[in-house]
């Protein structure tokens, strides 16, 4: 006897349930998708704006660089420019093909801007062991692309050595890391 009565409450709650969302539904007149304070005459003239996205300060601008004669990639954090601020996508790419003709901008958006550019020279990261004023010389490549003299050995001098690795000091010898560095400066000096 128990169970039935339990069945019979829950048919209860269910019914006193559906009967109360009908009544809701009746009583609101089927227009629930309508903003009461917005007339069927003004519904046509509405239209959705939608604001542009902007830079703002905390826009965070990513480069990603790739150097041609090394096949190598580098992605830095940009610096951010205060004539870029408050600009939308379209005065942002107007300013890079006045200022940065040779950067493209990969994406666009408030929260970050991907920029990519190549160069033809080698990146920053490599060494060269070369010579100057005969002596064995270590330079850097700057991002220009242009070596700058970072360390001379004065006590080994080129003329020490045999004509071919001359030569190929004279020449330059391109290597990628500082392991690779101590390497064949250790074939040079030693």
């Amino acid at each position: 006897m128990k169970r039935y009565n339990g069945i019979a409450i829950f048919l209860f709650c269910v019914a006193l349930f559906l009967g109360s969302f009908i009544l809701g539904y009746k009583m609101m007149g089927n227009d629930v998708d309508k903003d009461p304070m917005i007339s069927d005459e003004d519904a046509g003239d509405l239209e959705i704006l939608q604001e542009e996205e902007r830079i703002s300060p905390n826009t965070f601008i990513e480069i990603r660089v790739h150097y041609k004669e090394c096949n190598h990639n580098i992605t830095k954090l940009n610096e951010q420019d205060e004539n870029i601020i408050n600009m939308t996508e379209e005065e942002y790419k107007e300013y890079m093909k006045e200022n940065y003709p040779n950067v493209k901008i990969v994406s666009f958006s408030a929260e970050e801007i991907v920029l990519s550019e190549e160069r033809d020279h080698l990146c920053p990261n490599h060494f060269i062991i070369g010579e100057s004023d005969g002596k064995i010389a270590i330079y850097r490549i700057d991002e220009n692309g242009e070596r700058y003299l970072d360390k001379i050995f004065n006590d080994y001098s080129i003329s020490l050595l045999k004509e071919i690795d001359q030569e190929k000091l004279i020449e330059g010898i391109v290597v990628d890391d500082e392991e690779e560095l101590s390497n064949v400066l250790e074939n040079f000096i030693s």
